[in-house]
């Protein structure tokens, strides 16, 4: 059974060595990171976040993340994401973390190399050269809800973080394509506003048009439509699921495994991820940081963790209700289940699911 580190972000006393941020670098040195990181180049993939949101990983981690790989003595350390623009108002900066902060697509943003994926319509892939190239891979994730695959964490952090538009687009295809109902449209355009990439408008005819080249399917406009004006043409939420796990897996397979490693964050759990670039209440407090070197099993054990018995109904916005009686609580508030990337992941020869706590105290 694999072993997943757990640092509990509740406090047994009142003092600073019972605080998160210090169980967190004695997590880090219980994962004994020397033997991966000596002399070799490490990508730490994380989300940096944008335009208004505020709940990404606090600067703090990062920083002590970073001191560690240097006491193990890491060749250079690279922090990175697809977009970096928005770092410094998250308080991500060379300075404030102590390494270098670069996009997955080198200086130019546009540098990739294109792999086989062979899963449905998805043929290929294209990866970011900086996350690609990199001798150690560090999945750094912030576990949130999400709208089409239940959830957001490690997977997802490689399989929509580590690619270009095209590609993120391409997987999203695999789960549908979006039809617009006139007759339900008001034209408020709360679509327009909440579109990441600025891909669709109104044509002065009245019209609803997409640019499907920018386009990512990441379907922000369908969830943002108050009257249900814009529809998924299919709902194949699974196949999505598991084409984020085809191109995590491919990705993933560059890597010994040996010289992979996952922390997921579970602080400032939301119904959206951080990419909505807006930040909402919490659905449930603060429960920690796990860690470990198994994909499936950190990931498995980070939802596991998450119950919706302690929902705080505050989290979801007004209006908002559950829409499932069971399962797990993203699986209620979005009606996905968020397991079906994980099963895929572990019959893609990244599991088992099955893991064992240990507490770092």
């Amino acid at each position: 059974m694999n072993e997943v580190l757990f640092a509990d972000a509740r406090m047994d006393a009142l003092t600073a060595d019972k605080s998160l941020p210090a169980k967190f670098r004695r997590m880090l040195v219980k994962l004994d990171l020397k033997p991966t990181v000596k002399g070799r180049t490490v990508a730490v993939k994380m989300h940096l976040g944008g335009n208004l949101g505020y709940t990404t990983i606090h600067p703090l981690f990062v920083r002590t993340l970073v001191e560690e790989l240097k006491n193990a003595r890491a060749k250079k350390i690279l922090v990175m994401d697809g977009d970096t623009s928005g770092a410094p108002a998250r308080g991500y900066t060379q300075e404030t973390i102590g390494a270098t902060i670069i996009s997955c697509f080198g200086k130019s943003g546009k540098e990739t190399y294109r792999k086989k994926i062979g899963f449905g319509a998805l043929k290929w892939a294209d990866y970011g050269v900086q996350a690609w190239d990199a001798d150690v891979f560090l999945d750094l994730s912030h576990i949130k809800g999400h709208g089409m695959c239940g959830f957001g964490g490690a997977i997802k952090n490689i399989a929509m973080g580590c690619v270009p538009p095209k590609t993120r687009g391409d997987i999203h295809r695999i789960q549908g394509g979006i039809v617009w109902h006139a007759k339900k449209c008001i034209r408020c355009k709360k679509c327009i506003k909440d579109c990441p990439r600025h891909a669709n408008h109104f044509s002065e005819a009245g019209e609803y048009w997409v640019d499907w080249h920018e386009c990512t399917y990441c379907q922000h406009c369908v969830l943002a439509c108050p009257k249900g004006a814009l529809v998924p043409s299919r709902n194949d939420f699974n196949r999505f699921q598991e084409a984020q796990a085809h191109v995590a897996a491919v990705f993933l397979r560059k890597f010994p495994a040996d010289r992979r490693v996952f922390i997921n964050f579970l602080t400032n759990i939301t119904i959206f991820c951080d990419c909505w670039g807006f930040s909402s209440p919490s659905l449930v407090p603060d429960i920690g940081i796990i860690a470990g070197r198994n994909i499936v099993a950190v990931e498995t054990a980070s939802l596991d963790k998450i119950k919706f018995s302690k929902l705080m109904w505050e989290g979801l916005p007004r209006g908002r209700k559950i829409v499932l009686k069971k399962g797990h609580l993203f699986q209620r508030i979005h009606g996905k289940d968020p397991y079906v990337q994980l099963r895929k992941m572990a019959k893609l020869g990244f599991g088992p699911a099955s893991y064992k706590i240990v507490t770092v105290k």
